[in-house]
């Protein structure tokens, strides 16, 4: 999993956008808004975690059980794939 080149998230007040920029904006204009834990996935991803290492570092950071945060992290993913974040 990687995160396609023209994706950034900035933080802005309470919030954290992911915008395209450069050619992949001219292409397809996008802004998301993700909420702290959102943010939090996306950082691991960008250091290259997978599922099993993002679940871990949600249960550590967050102290919630398994599997809810294997649940979150599956759906997140699900999401930024359909929206065409990663790289095939």
């Amino acid at each position: 999993m990687k995160i396609k080149k023209g994706f950034m998230k900035r933080k802005l007040g309470d919030k954290y956008l992911v915008v395209t920029t450069g050619a992949l904006s001219r292409e397809n204009s996008m802004f998301i808004e993700l909420n702290e834990t959102s943010s939090d996935i996306w950082d691991w991803i960008e250091k290259g975690c997978n599922k099993s290492e993002i679940a871990d570092r949600l249960c550590e950071k967050y102290n919630v059980g398994r599997e809810k945060a294997e649940q979150d992290t599956e759906r997140l993913i699900a999401s930024m794939q359909q929206a065409g974040i990663f790289e095939e």
